[in-house]
């Protein structure tokens, strides 16, 4: 009877540690593939992130050269305006008694 009590104590125990590193083994299994799982989506992350990067770097350039073109047309037109007005009184002045061309609406503040 010893020997039967024995038996079945090892057959018991025998398949606890089997359950328990049958579970073990699924545990590890799950922590690797949420490892590789999350390196994944680092990785696609990290491409994102520099597809970003490189985007938001044209995106600089292009601002950057549109407000130096802005500045540009900001200075021609005042510059436009100044000679526009001195145009007018040279008119004015050398050519007395003749009407100059009416100023466009657009531009009747400024002149």
């Amino acid at each position: 009877m010893t020997m039967t009590l024995g038996g079945i104590a090892g057959v018991i125990l025998a398949g606890i540690f089997g359950y328990l590193g049958a579970r073990l083994a699924r545990a590890s299994s799950r922590e690797s593939n949420t490892t590789d799982n999350w390196s994944e989506m680092f990785k696609a992350n990290e491409a994102q992130l520099a597809r970003m990067d490189t985007r938001i770097t044209q995106q600089d350039e292009r601002i950057n050269r549109l407000e130096s073109m802005l500045r540009d047309e900001q200075k021609r037109f005042r510059l436009a305006i100044m000679f526009i007005r001195d145009l007018l009184r040279w008119i004015e002045h050398h050519v007395p008694g003749q009407q100059p061309p009416a100023v466009p609406d657009s531009l009747k503040e400024e002149v």
